[in-house]
């Protein structure tokens, strides 16, 4: 029977250190802080999409972008804090119910987190912000981050509280100035008697024909919107860009412009930015989005003549 006494404080503690070992981690909210990995953790901002700069070495694949949570990590007063492993420790649960791990800035450059530091050991009572990146669905959105290892942390993530960027940081370069192909052997064409500017469809075609002097424009409105062609050369078949496919894209991805009169196509250019060809046909072309190209009009040059699509093509 004594014996049977004395082992009530062993199942106790049993007792208490299970139910210990079976709590729920602490829940918090943006701007709540608690406690995780041997100090705490306080979840600052989230950032979906982040913004990746234009000098990065890497982009997110297409259909996807790079969310950010910026933490601020505190280390316990009485001693140091090795906080580096808090990358694969996190986890963004996103809204098709996906968790995706968190890595370090590395080749994407996030604008966001270019001042802070990687982290790493904090010293006794300090503290550091830093950002946590994670690959996303592009149409997904962050709803919880959840935070392993030598304590558990768990923030809920609300629409209102997640702050919106730019896929891509823009370019600013100085323009490229593009001389249009002339047709072999005819030189360059004559200064144009006429000019007329007709809309159809989905687009606007302005073609110059004739010699002589130049005469006011003459417009011919037939309706419909969405891409313009600029013409300029001697053919009234002026070349037309019905529709692009897709409709954003990355560098080297290949995009199918679609229209008419098109099998003559000598250069396509993104932003005024060279691409390489891999298909041309009567009424499509398929072009590589070239290096170094950024969001803006895709031009397509034939011995007629030239047409720019008026909607921006985004390049992510």
């Amino acid at each position: 029977m004594r014996g049977a006494w004395r082992s009530v404080p062993l199942l106790l503690a049993v007792s208490l250190a299970a139910a210990a070992c079976s709590s729920p981690p602490p829940v918090g909210e943006v701007g709540s802080t608690l406690a995780a990995l041997s100090g705490t953790v306080t979840l600052d901002k989230v950032i979906s999409p982040a913004t990746v700069a234009s000098t990065a070495l890497a982009v997110p694949r297409p259909g996807h972008k790079i969310s950010v949570v910026v933490l601020t990590v505190h280390s316990p007063s009485s001693s140091a804090a090795n906080f580096a492993g808090i990358y694969q420790d996190s986890k963004l649960v996103d809204s098709d119910k996906h968790g995706s791990v968190g890595k370090r800035e590395g080749r994407y450059q996030v604008t966001q987190c270019a001042t802070y530091p990687t982290f790493t050991t904090v010293a006794a009572g300090g503290s550091q912000t830093g950002c946590v990146l994670f690959l996303l669905p592009l149409a997904a959105t962050p709803v919880e981050l959840k935070i392993s290892g030598k304590a558990e942390a768990d923030f809920t993530i609300a629409a209102a509280d997640i702050e919106a960027g730019a896929l891509r940081a823009p370019v600013v370069s100085s323009p490229k100035k593009l001389v249009a192909p002339q047709t072999e052997g005819l030189g360059s064409p004559p200064p144009p008697t006429a000019v007329t500017t007709t809309t159809i469809g989905y687009g606007t075609t302005t073609t110059t024909v004739g010699t002589g002097s130049g005469l006011s424009a003459t417009p011919t409105t037939l309706g419909g919107q969405g891409h313009v062609a600029r013409r300029h050369g001697l053919s009234t078949k002026a070349p037309t860009i019905n529709h692009i496919d897709p409709e954003a894209g990355l560098a080297g991805q290949k995009v199918e412009i679609i229209g008419k009169r098109l099998s003559t196509t000598t250069m396509v250019t993104f932003n005024g930015v060279p691409a390489t060809i891999t298909k041309r046909g009567k009424t499509k072309v398929v072009a590589l989005v070239p290096l170094g190209a950024t969001s803006g009009p895709i031009e397509v040059f034939t011995p007629a003549g030239n047409v720019t699509s008026v909607r921006t093509f985004p390049v992510l």
